[in-house]
């Protein structure tokens, strides 16, 4: 067989990309939209917790740690940052409670 009747090879495919790499991109976006949501009391706290499940997932199974290592500290972050949301609204409630029977009492009197 001449090199002219030869087929041409084959190019070479990159290198597929693991199915776990959802799991770190979806764990950094779980983190900037807990981290863009933590000023919402609970909603913030449950995406922050999906965040870091996925975060932790994702350091495990993906080859892309990177991005589930800023999804994981986003997260994380969030987390922190709604708890003392949470804190403050639940501090302003109460107070809030508290001077409304005070009112009530001095005005039934």
């Amino acid at each position: 067989m001449s090199a002219s009747n030869r087929p041409a090879p084959a190019a070479a495919m990159p290198p597929s990309r693991p199915t776990a790499d959802w799991l770190a991109i979806t764990a950094l976006r779980m983190g900037i939209v807990a981290f863009a949501g933590g000023w919402l009391p609970v909603l913030g706290l449950l995406l922050a917790i999906v965040g870091i499940v996925l975060g932790i997932i994702a350091l495990r199974r993906s080859n892309r740690r990177e991005l589930a290592q800023i999804g994981l500290i986003l997260s994380i972050v969030a987390a922190l940052f709604n708890v003392v949301i949470d804190v403050i609204v639940v501090m302003s409630i109460l107070t809030q409670l508290e001077e409304l029977e005070g009112a009530s009492t001095t005005l039934l009197g």
